[in-house]
């Protein structure tokens, strides 16, 4: 079947029910989760609900975003728009946009009747406020975005007590917290964000208007801390080995982990104890098992309100995390690593479902995506391309081309190829093949 076939008949079935209502939209938005998933081949890892989700929908096993830091990286999903000044690159990258000549996805679907809510870290702050203690409704992130943005703090009182917490309403203190943490019988942040998804569904089912539900997970950020049920998985599990652990050669780029080891405290150093580095690939590897349980829960309630049925469902996650690969403990690199991050989009008629795509596609591809799924206009300022024609036949092809940006760097990754460019001289420091050197060991620009 060819993609314009495809692509009719996709339209076509979702006509049906668009004749009566619009169709509803759940976004999950999942924080510095790397494709640690047995869908790229990490088999010890245990995500059931992402890996049931895939199989319903399309995942998209070449995603890259378009910044290796949370607050640029949202903002180019939600504005379909690369960051590229030094303010758009930083986590306050919302504060230095035209929010009323280029407006974001949500407020797109505000303007054509959609009712919009926002539960969790969907842009960088959780609850998408900023201000002190990131929660002055004077200061929305977004502007024009949100008709609902409902507090989640729970016993962490506050957005930024909870954005780093631990157990049972702990917050972190820079610098004398640990970075690792599983606690019994215990509560933790994305257990409250979930509590308020549920009263959020709730209402959101019961108006008449169709919506867009974003709600936004915080593990596997650090702290990774998580009920010690989920570190409990990895008791006996066997870790592969770290690939291309060694620090790069001098030129290529580098970072001391600084938000890794001047954020919390730690009993030794993963780059020089394989002990200690163990640890903290187990802590991960188990916020990503607890963060896959909320996506469970989120798609239990979805399927128990019967909302599934006419709702768009996706799973994106905001950037990769080094793991101890070029010796950085992190993301905030231009590495293949820190860039890569998952991407499933669901249809309620799906086309070929479970069957992945290989194509390289970028993160502001999924504004127009969503314009071109329901029938809206796409606004010309956009600068990404629809993934429809994937969504409905995972063989058709993308330009072949994603972009990101990190301090003075630009990286331009293709199918095979990556390139780390000097953004002010045009000059590429780095290059890798990719189809020989995924873990990007050897620098082919020397």
């Amino acid at each position: 079947m060819n993609y314009r076939i495809a692509l009719s008949l996709l339209l076509a079935c979702s006509s049906l029910s668009l004749a009566a209502t619009q169709p509803n939209i759940i976004l999950i938005c999942i924080d510095d989760l790397r494709p640690e998933l047995p869908s790229f081949g990490k088999d010890y890892i245990q995500a059931p609900a992402i890996e049931g989700l895939a199989a319903e929908g399309r995942l998209f096993k070449r995603h890259y975003v378009q910044a290796p830091t949370c607050g640029a990286s949202r903002f180019a999903m939600l504005t379909g728009l690369y960051p590229k000044t030094a303010k758009q690159l930083s986590n306050g990258a919302f504060r230095s946009h035209d929010h009323n000549s280029a407006p974001s996805f949500p407020a797109h679907l505000r303007s054509h009747g959609y009712l919009t809510s926002c539960v969790g870290k969907v842009s960088h702050y959780p609850g998408g406020f900023t201000g002190k203690n990131w929660n002055d409704k004077t200061k929305p992130e977004l502007p024009g975005a949100w008709d609902r943005q409902p507090d989640c703090s729970g016993d962490w009182l506050t957005p930024q007590g909870l954005m780093h917490g631990y157990a049972d309403g702990k917050a972190r203190k820079r610098g004398k917290t640990p970075a690792l943490e599983a606690a019994a019988k215990a509560s933790y942040p994305d257990d409250a964000i979930l509590d308020t998804f549920h009263q959020e569904i709730a209402f959101l089912n019961d108006q008449k208007k169709p919506w867009l539900c974003a709600v936004g997970l915080l593990r596997p950020h650090l702290p990774f801390a998580c009920p010690k049920e989920f570190l409990a998985c990895y008791d006996q599990t066997e870790l592969p080995s770290i690939p291309a652990a060694k620090k790069p050669k001098q030129g290529e780029f580098w970072h001391p982990s600084a938000e890794f080891f001047g954020g919390y405290k730690h009993p030794s150093d993963p780059r020089n104890n394989a002990k200690y580095a163990d640890a903290v690939r187990r802590h991960y590897a188990a916020c990503v098992t607890y963060a896959d349980s909320k996506v469970a829960e989120i798609l239990e309630t979805l399927e128990s309100t019967g909302a599934t049925k006419n709702t768009i469902i996706i799973l994106w996650s905001d950037h990769g995390w080094h793991l101890g690969e070029q010796q950085i403990w992190g993301k905030h690199s231009p590495y293949h690593v820190a860039l890569h991050a998952p991407l499933i989009i669901k249809t309620p008629e799906m086309l070929k479902p479970g069957v992945p795509s290989e194509a390289v596609v970028e993160s502001i591809d999924i504004y127009p995506t969503l314009c071109e799924l329901l029938s809206l206009p796409t606004p010309g300022h956009l600068e990404g391309t629809s993934l429809v024609k994937i969504v409905a036949d995972p063989r058709a092809e993308s330009d072949d081309l994603a972009i990101a940006h990190w301090g003075k760097l630009r990286s331009e990754i293709r199918s095979d190829d990556h390139q780390i460019i000097n953004r002010k001289t045009n000059k590429t420091t780095q290059r890798y093949n990719l189809a020989k050197d995924p873990h990007e060991s050897h620098n082919l620009a020397h």
